[in-house]
């Protein structure tokens, strides 16, 4: 209709531009003079009109062609005009009525649910809820009665939503998100009241629940708005609009192209004013495919509970500082992480509508020990004396010590010079010792030893730290969490770069690699490295650590995993099976004759460990223990660092053991008090 009408007026429009053109050359014809005959002068008038034709010619000439020139001008301009309005009315008429179509039928999307988070077993650890949002224009920034009136319903200072609603975090056309999660009463009344909220609306949405609480938090992570570098990024092919919710921090980031669904499409048809008329049609969003990750929520559970202790057990032996420490569980074998646990914590749903600035600044504050920091992933730390599981592998490998070597620790060690001198944590000396039992009791002069003839080695100057990195330390582990630190194994090129302002301090010296020896001086580890070398040892291989279980899609059906992504990541450490064979009897002896005996006692399995305690300048020690089982066969290890907590022996070993008798489904009931103190 609206094409047969545009041509109706283009035919209308050519008629009247041809009778112009008709009526202006008529008009300018000239009519032909009449001369009043005055007999009395018919002589001269004639000799007049000769003289005139012989001076002047045809006087009409030049302004004729004026004329028509004029009149093809005009002509040309019309013409041009004509042949436009026929391609814009006719040619390209369906063009145009489809883009008005389109200024009449409005097309906007609507955000998808996440998909939830399970564990291993199918416990919901993240779900979803509906809830109400209010919007609202740029606009509205500036009108204070409707500031005002936002202001008293919803309970927000008027000055808050007024940054709110300048913000261009969300792009600068989109509308605001004022506030999350309104109750049903200020829902109604705005609803009702449209006109005392120009510019408002409200929409429906839906936000994560956390049925746990703050259970797995810095596993799980949170979610928030999408800024705008985020939205500048592709994703494993996913786009994203203004408003999105995306995953900011652990599995929410980290499995976010299985999480995300896809946006919904609503078209309505609006009048000249912009309002909504009629709803045409709606294609409904799709919900994100949901996931489950190898956390075992039980396991994380008693992970989390048994930091606690540990933090009341480093009180109770005068280390009352304590209170952040990190604890991580996996299977040997797979590298599958069945618990992460990091104090202090948070909980998710802080994050739900976004987060008030002193909320944030209260969380990234040295005073509340960062608790939004993951420590067994990101935590640097001395690995203290379980870097002698690494170290003394290395010392047998290179051939400086054997099973059957023999020292003499007097407390005090003067390897390297009288001038020198370094001390072995127990001052008084463990007497004539061997390797079995310096690995057992942590004795430090039967690591400095080793050291030495490291530092004697000609052939290469860095032996001892690339065996190290064999082992994955000074790498990520790759873990599929952002945030992971690399960690640092020191060595001569890296000491003079770090001291470059400082010459004096560039030298690498004997004590850098004594200090190395035992887990100490520059070395900095992660618990989730410690967690893979020791799954290393104890089974001959370092898995690479994982928390994707499998994807469950929209129609129900789950996908595993591809097993053959473990095999693919595992690091496969230089070793001779007699040397290997050698340090696991040390760990066990750590179990079974060591400080830690009390601790593991009726636990119903046999494991293996290694203590350690950490110092660090200006602090109280930290506490480390490392422990595997069952010793014949591993499965599960799990490692646990409480900082300033003291003895490992005390204050990390007895968690551990709680955590793996979890894993292996025994009793949980801790154990305390029946360790004795070691390094």
């Amino acid at each position: 209709m609206t094409a047969a009408i545009s041509a109706a007026i283009s035919v209308l429009l050519i008629v009247v531009a041809i009778a112009i053109i008709v009526v202006v050359i008529r008009s300018g014809r000239r009519r032909p003079t009449r001369i009043p005959i005055d007999t009395r002068n018919a002589s001269e008038l004639a000799m007049s009109t000769e003289a005139h034709g012989a001076a002047g010619g045809d006087s009409q000439g030049p302004t004729r062609r004026r004329f028509f020139g004029f009149v093809a001008v005009i002509g040309a301009c019309i013409g041009a005009l004509i042949v436009k309005l026929w391609s814009m009315q006719v040619i390209s008429g369906a063009e145009y009525t489809a883009k008005a179509e389109g200024n009449r039928i409005n097309e906007y999307t609507t955000i998808a649910p996440r998909g939830r988070i399970f564990d291993r077993n199918g416990v919901e650890l993240v779900g979803n809820r509906s809830t109400f949002a209010v919007l609202a224009s740029a606009d509205v920034q500036n009108d204070k009665l409707v500031l005002q009136r936002l202001s008293d319903v919803l309970g927000i200072p008027r000055e808050t939503i007024s940054s709110l609603a300048a913000s261009q975090t969300q792009g600068a056309q989109a509308d605001r998100v004022i506030a999350l999660d309104v109750d049903d009463r200020a829902v109604a009344y705005i609803s009702e009241h449209p006109n005392a909220f120009p510019g408002v609306r409200i929409e429906s949405r839906t936000v994560r629940t956390y049925p746990h609480d703050d259970l797995a938090a810095h596993v799980l992570g949170y979610t928030g708005t999408i800024s705008q570098e985020e939205l500048k990024r592709e994703v494993n092919g996913l786009t994203y609009e203004s408003g999105d919710i995306v995953g900011k921090d652990g599995v929410e980031q980290a499995f976010e192209s299985y999480l995300q669904g896809d946006r919904g499409i609503k078209r309505v048809e609006v009048n000249a004013a912009g309002e909504v008329v009629n709803a045409v049609d709606s294609v409904e969003p799709v919900q994100g495919n949901d996931i489950r990750i190898t956390i075992d929520a039980n396991v994380q559970k008693v992970a989390e509970e048994a930091l606690r202790r540990a933090f009341a057990d480093a009180a109770m032996s005068g280390n009352d500082s304590a209170r952040s420490g990190a604890i991580v569980c996996m299977n040997c074998n797979t590298g599958e992480v069945i618990a992460m646990a990091s104090a202090p914590s948070y909980n998710p749903s802080q994050f739900i509508g976004g987060i008030s600035s002193d909320v944030w600044e209260e969380m990234t504050s040295e005073d509340s020990a960062y608790p939004l920091s993951n420590r067994c992933i990101a935590g640097l730390y001395p690995a203290a004396s379980t870097f002698k599981g690494f170290t003394g592998l290395a010392g047998l490998e290179y051939g400086f010590v054997t099973d059957s070597s023999v020292w003499e620790c007097e407390g005090t060690w003067t390897g390297f010079g009288e001038e020198w001198p370094q001390k072995c944590w127990k001052t008084e000396g463990h007497g004539s010792i061997g390797f079995h039992k310096g690995i057992v009791e942590s004795c430090d002069v039967v690591f400095y030893e080793i050291a030495k003839n490291f530092y004697q080695y000609n052939e290469n100057e860095t032996a001892l730290q690339d065996y190290l990195k064999s082992w994955g330390f000074g790498s990520k582990t790759g873990i599929e969490l952002s945030g992971e630190s690399e960690g640092r194994v020191p060595t001569p090129e890296w000491k003079k770069k770090f001291n470059r302002d400082a010459p004096e301090s560039q030298a690498w010296l004997p004590g850098d690699l004594s200090n190395l020896i035992i887990g100490q001086g520059d070395l900095l580890v992660t618990p989730l490295q410690i967690c893979c070398g020791y799954a290393g040892l104890a089974t001959g291989r370092v898995p690479k650590p994982v928390l994707l279980h499998s994807v469950v899609s929209t129609d129900g059906t789950m996908t595993a995993v591809d097993g053959a992504r473990y095999q693919g990541s595992i690091i496969q450490p230089e070793f001779d099976q007699k040397n290997i064979d050698i340090m696991r009897s040390g760990f066990r002896g750590v179990v079974e004759d060591g400080s830690v005996s009390g601790v593991f006692e009726d636990m119903g399995i046999t494991t293996s460990g290694k203590t350690g305690t950490g110092e660090v300048a200006g602090k109280d020690d930290y506490g480390w223990y490392v422990g595997y089982g069952p010793t014949e066969a591993p499965e599960y290890v799990c490692v646990c660092c409480i900082e300033e907590g003291g003895s490992g022996a005390l204050c990390a070993a007895p968690a551990v053991r709680s955590v793996l008798a979890a894993a292996f489904g025994l009793s949980a009931e801790h154990v305390s008090g029946s360790a004795t103190e070691e390094r």
